[in-house]
């Protein structure tokens, strides 16, 4: 791909150079990052089998229909669908074309597998809670191999706003944010990589600032965190202060992948394949995919949570998010026993016998 037809789609470009014919020769980021995948993926397919072998079931006990909060669960789920079909029908468009699988296919598919670590921040002990008015299943998290919290998946997840969100509106955010990524180049020609991603994460930012809080005050999700290091929210919800940096990476360096390019139009999950045949290029590059996505997920959007758990807070938050998952204010004799932060707690391991039912 030329300097110009890489300027006209917002690619980032990098000098070619001699080395890049040797390089063809050894392995690039996309075989690394498809052998990193592997026990990766090998962990999300036992997480995965195990919980359908487990019977998974809507959360229901704590629903208010016709409420408020029901009313606004129903809408964002609403939204995330709308939003993701002219998403799919531009997908499938570009397979006819491809006749197979495109880059963006095979990164709606590694989208896909967010799903299951998407509260991954409850690995450890409660941390984030999702309504459960919003069309659910219990999450995943319980039956995934060496989890700490031994009541994982008693929390609801909202599957019906997720899968659209991850799989679709994703990949049609990427596409939106090759426009300022674009704009930047022009306006500053020579920019760097790393004010590049300075760029992405402001937009990251105004993004997550403009959606988390308004989301949690209307009791969609909510944070268990130290009282000072959040923003109340009435009704005992919280934003964490973490999500200052961790909404923004993943809204933001995800679809980056497929924005940042070089200037043979590839992303880092392509780079080094030219050297493979055809039949073992698209796989390499799905798990590539799969393994940059699953990081960014797993440590930058989520670690940080995790590492706040043990200072953090329950205060009295409606049935419909704590869904009886500890003992907060006004609920006792839960399976797990003490939320986070009370007095007396100590953080259940998962050799624990606690009860998984909802």
């Amino acid at each position: 791909m030329s300097d110009i037809a890489a300027e006209r789609v917002g690619l980032l470009t990098k000098p070619r150079n001699d080395s890049w014919v040797a390089s063809t020769r050894r392995w690039g980021w996309a075989q690394y990052l498809a052998l990193f995948a592997v026990p990766v993926l090998f962990w999300e397919i036992w997480t995965v089998v195990a919980w359908l072998a487990d019977n998974p079931h809507e959360i229901t006990q704590y629903q208010t229909p016709g409420s408020t909060d029901w009313w606004a669960a129903t809408s964002l789920e609403a939204i995330a669908i709308v939003a993701a079909v002219p998403v799919l029908i531009y997908v499938i468009r570009g397979c006819i074309r491809a006749r197979g699988m495109t880059l963006d296919s095979m990164f709606c598919l590694a989208g896909l597998t967010i799903c299951w670590c998407d509260l991954g921040c409850n690995f450890f002990q409660p941390t984030f809670l999702t309504s459960s008015n919003f069309v659910n299943l219990n999450y995943m998290c319980g039956n995934m191999p060496l989890v700490v919290n031994p009541d994982c998946g008693r929390v609801s997840d909202p599957l019906l706003l997720t899968v659209p969100l991850f799989m679709f509106d994703l990949l049609g955010l990427a596409i939106l944010l090759e426009h300022p990524i674009r704009w930047a180049r022009n306006r500053w020609p020579g920019i760097s990589t790393v004010r590049l991603l300075g760029i992405l994460f402001l937009i990251g930012l105004v993004f997550d600032m403009a959606l988390e809080p308004t989301v949690i005050s209307l009791g969609l999700w909510t944070y268990f965190a130290p009282s000072g290091f959040s923003l109340h929210l009435g009704q005992g919800l919280r934003y964490a202060f973490p999500e200052f940096f961790c909404g923004p990476i993943f809204f933001a360096f995800i679809p980056g992948i497929r924005v940042f390019r070089n200037d043979r139009g590839q992303t880092i999950a392509e780079r080094g394949t030219e050297n493979l045949s055809p039949r073992l290029r698209k796989p390499v590059t799905f798990l590539a995919l799969y393994a940059v996505i699953q990081f960014i997920t797993w440590v930058p959007s989520t670690l940080p949570l995790m590492l706040l758990g043990p200072y953090d807070t329950v205060p009295k938050t409606p049935a419909y998010l704590l869904q009886d998952v500890c003992d907060a204010p006004g609920v006792t004799n839960s399976p797990y026993g003490l939320c986070p932060g009370a007095p007396g707690y100590e953080m259940p391991g998962r050799t624990s016998r606690l009860s998984r039912s909802s």
